[in-house]
């Protein structure tokens, strides 16, 4: 099992015009062709998977992900608000199941400053795979 990885919120920094300019770019083209603002992208090369996720809302309160069983990946994060009488919570559970198995150690991350989780992991070799003898 991989070991588990967590965003936790980091302090406010000082971002430059231009990456700014070109991340605020990202968000745009992403809402004006999306229905879902919140819909999860999933695309494969020969090499690896790539799952995209907008976090954005969890931001505060971290998010974490784990691989398990070399064919399964899993998001979630939780928060929990609380004023005067009321409180609220809400939660985010995203699971991927890859069509092969999945080289665990390769798992790669990257969390944009507003909130776009991405996650590339490589794919098993064939030759890495276990066939055992049928007698």
């Amino acid at each position: 099992m991989a070991p588990i990885q967590m965003y936790a919120p980091s302090p406010v920094q000082e971002q430059s015009t231009s990456a700014s300019d070109r991340i605020g770019t990202f968000r745009n083209f992403e809402e004006r062709n999306s229905q879902e603002n919140h819909r999860p992208t999933f695309s494969e090369d020969n090499q690896c998977y790539k799952i995209v996720v907008d976090v954005e809302a969890f931001m505060e309160s971290g998010v974490r992900f784990d691989v398990v069983n070399e064919n399964e990946l899993v998001i979630e994060s939780c928060e929990e608000n609380s004023e005067g009488n009321s409180a609220s919570r809400k939660g985010l559970y995203r699971r991927f199941l890859f069509p092969r198995l999945v080289s665990v150690d390769t798992v790669r991350s990257v969390l944009s400053c507003d909130g776009i989780l991405t996650i590339t992991v490589a794919k098993k070799e064939t030759s890495d795979v276990n066939i055992g003898d049928i007698s």
